[in-house]
């Protein structure tokens, strides 16, 4: 399959893409060429380290359009499960940062149909801690902390990609990732006041999640005017009220995010468990459909709502194999979704 499997080293079949339940495969990426692999830590000494499920971070492998895709993995899953995904878009001129962030609690581990439904608020509440940190003020100046989450300021979401950015604009400043920050050439114009470090240029960021990533890139989408949203097997936060309904999440219900529903995409595998619950989110978001099929495109008649019923490609004992194989190396049929992932990020 593609050839940037070619830079992870001791990535084993049986072991390394599980994007459920997986456990971080032995070894580490070994980059080539306009690639990256920064353990958290390096970018900020208050952030927890990892040296095997590293950030990773890439050059387009084509001329540069301007825009970074920022991979947001699933619960538990290895920031190496995603060497396809990041084929794909370097392969139309993004600059891609598979982001490493806490994803060890799952959407509905962390609000299961009981809680939801008695604490609907609970997914802004996992959320917000996840994305700003525990306590820490959102762009609306509201602070949450979920009872398990346990992520605090430093190791939030924009706190990652905020010292990230920065690290790799210092270490490599020639490699264009100082423009996704608010710069004037080679010097920064606006320091996030709550975490420091240069302010994200957001309009020129394109989140792609799978599975609690999806609800991660979405939720920052409810704050930050965004490029795209891309959204693979996800996102879950709506709660089952029996005979196959769902409710969504009162922070997606109460009123327009900040990134048009035209330009949020989503991919769902027919055979997936969550489906319903994950449609039932894509379309109270409103995203332009109806359902097409991954065979109809390559303009998918304009919708953004795609599906499949390609078969997984996960290997025996994957937990969840349509699931994961929207996104998920291994899980991933060979280059069946190219072309869905890229007019989702870039139509």
């Amino acid at each position: 399959m593609g050839h940037m499997r070619a830079i992870i080293v001791g990535v084993a079949a049986a072991a390394a893409l599980l994007a459920t339940s997986c456990q971080p495969p032995p070894g580490s990426s070994t980059p080539g060429a306009g690639t990256w692999a920064v353990n958290p830590s390096a970018t900020d000494a208050s952030i927890a380290g990892d040296a095997v499920s590293t950030h990773l971070a890439y050059q387009p492998t084509v001329a540069a359009v301007g825009k970074l895709a920022v991979i947001f993995p699933g619960t538990s899953a290895t920031t190496l499960a995603f060497s396809e995904l990041t084929r794909a878009l370097t392969g139309v001129g993004y600059h891609v940062i598979v982001l490493r962030y806490p994803n060890s609690l799952g959407t509905t581990a962390a609000c299961p149909d009981s809680n939801a439904a008695a604490d609907p608020d609970c997914f802004r509440v996992f959320r917000s801690e996840v994305v700003f940190g525990a306590g820490v003020n959102d762009p609306d100046g509201q602070a949450y902390d979920h009872p398990v989450a346990a992520v605090n300021q430093s190791n939030s979401v924009v706190n990652r990609l905020t010292k990230l950015l920065d690290h790799l604009s210092t270490v490599a400043p020639a490699a264009g990732w100082g423009q996704f920050q608010v710069r004037s050439g080679a010097t920064c114009t606006q320091v996030d006041p709550t975490y420091g470090g240069c302010a994200i240029d957001w309009s020129k960021v394109t989140v792609v999640g799978h599975s609690q990533g999806a609800g991660v890139g979405l939720y920052l989408a409810k704050f930050f005017p965004l490029h795209r949203v891309v959204m693979l097997s996800g996102a879950f936060d709506a709660y089952d009220l029996g005979g196959g309904n769902y409710a969504v999440a009162p922070w997606i219900t109460e009123g327009p995010l900040a990134v048009p529903a035209p330009n949020i995409g989503s991919l769902i595998h027919t055979s997936d468990p969550n489906a319903a619950r994950i449609r039932a989110v894509a379309q109270l978001v409103g995203i332009p459909g109806p359902e097409a099929d991954v065979s109809t495109g390559p303009s998918f008649g304009g919708s953004r709502q795609l599906v499949t019923g390609i078969p997984s490609a996960c290997p025996i004992g994957d937990s969840a194999p349509s699931h994961n194989s929207t996104a998920v190396d291994l899980c991933v049929p060979d280059y069946a979704y190219d072309a869905a992932w890229r007019y989702l990020a870039t139509s």
